[in-house]
């Protein structure tokens, strides 16, 4: 099911990917389209082709499969961009992206606590691609698109290659760098605690304002301000 934020004069479709609840969003603009960190989705992929959407540009958030696993879905239908960091674009074009081992292991943990059989679903759909970013950046990126203004930056901790992406200036897209009731994970292989304090966490309070909308890659929307206490960001790490 697709869920529709109105916001402004913005409307932001989100999916949930299921196995791991991961969030893809969507804005449309003419016969164009935004895909936030894409996961195969066949309701969004009719309303697509219902919109007359020719071109999609794909912004990553990070690299991790759980964000990226739908890119090959849209580049049967539609012409596409990938943009995204580019440790995240060295990593999408490595032989060991092919193989989803972590998100294995964490879909079949988290099914031993459920009892669903996620695992499985995931094992059923992945498809193992790389694929070539068609651009990638270093610390920062300002893209012009339609009547928006987007900008990217490195936030590195997560993930070497995560990137918050800020729209016009009032919505922020952050992937799993940022979230509310979910801790950030800084334990994965790529991941550097060290980085998110010394590099992503004065970038986000540089960058992100009080009433700014955050878009995570897990759970739902949130006011930034409600992360703050005191004006000091509070985030959970595990």
């Amino acid at each position: 099911m697709l869920d529709v934020f109105s916001i402004g004069d913005l409307r932001i479709y989100r999916s949930v990917y299921e196995p791991v609840n991961s969030n893809m969003y969507v804005i449309f603009s003419g016969d164009e389209a935004i895909i936030f960190d894409p996961h195969k989705s066949e309701e969004l992929t009719e309303l697509l082709n219902k919109q007359g959407i020719q071109n999609i540009t794909i912004l990553l958030t990070h690299e991790h499969h759980d964000h990226t696993s739908g890119i090959y879905w849209y580049q049967k239908y539609f012409e596409t961009t990938i943009i995204c960091q580019e440790f995240g674009a060295k990593w999408m074009v490595s032989s060991k992206y092919l193989r989803p081992t972590l998100l294995l292991f964490i879909i079949g943990e988290r099914d031993k606590v459920t009892g669903d059989n996620n695992l499985e679903l995931f094992k059923r759909e992945y498809v193992a691609c790389n694929y070539k970013a068609d651009v990638t950046f270093n610390k920062e990126l300002q893209m012009d698109w339609h009547r928006h203004q987007l900008m990217f930056y490195h936030i590195p901790g997560h993930s070497k290659g995560s990137s918050l992406i800020v729209v016009d200036n009032q919505y922020a897209f952050t992937g799993d760098s940022l979230l509310k009731d979910i801790p950030i994970i800084t334990r994965f292989p790529d991941s550097s605690y060290k980085d998110y304090l010394t590099k992503a966490l004065p970038t986000i309070q540089r960058i992100l304002r009080e009433d700014m909308t955050i878009f995570p890659g897990h759970d739902n929307p949130f006011l930034y301000k409600e992360l703050l206490n005191n004006n000091i960001l509070n985030v959970r790490f595990r």
